[in-house]
């Protein structure tokens, strides 16, 4: 049975970035990389990826402000987020996963522990959606049954 490629946003205003994360990630994934928060969103608009790596600082809006706004709308609030940033200080880490980021990590990263890290959440991601199918057919069942 072939895998089905997960669909990943990467959003960094930094070219070399967006071109160095891609490379690593396109024999893995499906990837749409994003200059902006403002192109993170029109690409939201046309689907809703797996995840998406989102960088901190960016021109216009910031990571912080498009998870904000992200986490506020019922049709984008579950998509899990890594904040792939320069910012290596405890203050910047914990404002992102006080923001409900799903993990964080700091430049210069290791190229095949980001794609662990990625593949880690895409599976845990994976086993919340069957559980919470698994729970729904037995839910369906009791309703059906009367129990």
């Amino acid at each position: 049975m072939e895998e089905i490629r997960k669909k990943i946003v990467i959003v960094d205003d930094d070219a070399s970035s967006l071109s160095i994360v891609r490379n690593l990630l396109k024999n893995h994934h499906e990837v749409y990389p994003a200059p902006s928060a403002i192109k993170l969103f029109t690409i939201l608009g046309s689907f809703i990826p797996d995840l998406v790596l989102l960088d901190v600082e960016m021109p216009g809006m910031s990571g912080y402000e498009a998870l904000k706004v992200m986490k506020e709308n019922p049709r984008f609030k579950n998509i899990p987020i890594i904040f792939l940033t320069a910012r290596d200080d405890e203050a910047s880490e914990m404002e992102g996963m006080d923001l409900g980021a799903s993990d964080y990590v700091t430049k210069p990263f290791t190229g095949q522990l980001l794609l662990q890290r990625i593949n880690n959440l895409l599976m845990i991601e994976q086993l919340k959606a069957e559980l919470q199918e698994s729970r729904a057919a037995l839910d369906e069942l009791r309703r059906q049954t009367g129990n």
